[in-house]
């Protein structure tokens, strides 16, 4: 007798099903001129064009066969904090989704706060356990899947490296294997999408200078690598990008399915979009405005929920 898959996780980088979005209708209008840096937004936001580009991206999700879910549809006892949270609509730090259930994250002190209460809710509303919540002392903005096997973590300035250390037993109950990797603790490297991004099975696109170090993590062992020969005898490509693109959210983008990405058009440059094509890689492009006010990409918009 066949085991049935749950409907949700996206560990299998395949064909992206359903995705989880907010619209900030309640929020975005309290950030002003003395605040917007504190909201970690990079000025103050043109509120209906910002919600425009959102809804925009919405429909591009849905025009490729996305199912698009909205938090505010699923909320009941955390609805309140909706108006209190302005970077709710950057789902994509609150949680990752395996086919064992949601990794949580514990958001930083700050504008951030809560903001994985809810997320919790919505999650248990639409049938996705929780395998992993931390503790509310903890700091853990994240991780990124490469694989079914491996799972990448990087100490940005959004982790406490002791959070860190006591989650890799933990994630080792899912994954073979942690890649761990310490970076720069800057803001244009707070989360692991910010230096690296798979784009199938074979080809990712990475930040070189920001991998100070690297080490690969099992149940027995803890040793350095250097990611690109490690991951090149497994087949896989990385393709560099310079420092332009990082701070244009080069590596932040939605897969749709493999080598197929949608991405803002301004994040990489000519050179790489037709390295990128040489290798059969599609993207579809979309163009930001108000959107880049918060400092996020659209993958930072969006928290996948499934993958087939």
């Amino acid at each position: 007798m066949s085991r049935i898959q749950p409907s949700y996780g996206i560990e299998k980088l395949g064909r992206l099903r359903k995705v989880l979005l907010h619209d900030p209708v309640e929020s975005l209008a309290t950030i002003n001129q003395s605040n917007y840096k504190y909201h970690l937004f990079n000025y103050v936001p043109k509120v209906d064009q910002y919600l425009i580009e959102h809804k925009k991206y919405a429909q591009l999700l849905q025009a490729h066969g996305v199912e698009v879910l909205f938090v505010r549809d699923f909320v009941h006892h955390t609805k309140d904090l909706l108006a209190k949270l302005p970077n709710l609509p950057y789902l994509h730090d609150t949680a990752v989704v395996t086919s064992k259930g949601a990794i949580l994250s514990e958001m930083c002190p700050g504008t951030r706060a809560g903001e994985e209460q809810v997320v919790k809710e919505v999650l248990q509303a639409i049938g996705i356990p929780i395998f992993h919540e931390f503790e509310t002392h903890e700091q853990f903005e994240g991780c990124l899947v490469l694989s079914p096997d491996t799972l990448i973590i990087v100490d940005t300035e959004r982790h406490k490296p002791s959070t860190i250390e006591k989650f890799f037993t933990k994630a080792l109950d899912i994954f073979e294997e942690v890649i761990y990797v310490e970076v720069p603790q800057a803001r244009r490297f707070m989360h692991a999408d910010m230096i690296f991004n798979r784009i199938s099975e074979d080809l990712a696109l990475y930040f070189p200078p920001a991998f100070l170090r690297t080490y690969l993590i099992t149940r027995q062992k803890r040793l350095e690598i250097d990611l690109r020969t490690f991951l090149g005898k497994r087949n896989m490509e990385l393709v560099e990008i310079d420092n332009e693109e990082q701070q244009n959210w080069g590596c932040s983008f939605v897969v749709l399915e493999p080598k197929v990405l949608i991405h803002y058009d301004l994040a990489l440059n000519r050179q790489t979009k037709e390295t990128l094509k040489q290798r059969g890689v599609q993207i579809i492009e979309f163009h930001p405005d108000a959107l880049l006010a918060g400092g996020g990409s659209l993958r930072c918009l969006t928290l996948r929920l499934w993958r087939t």
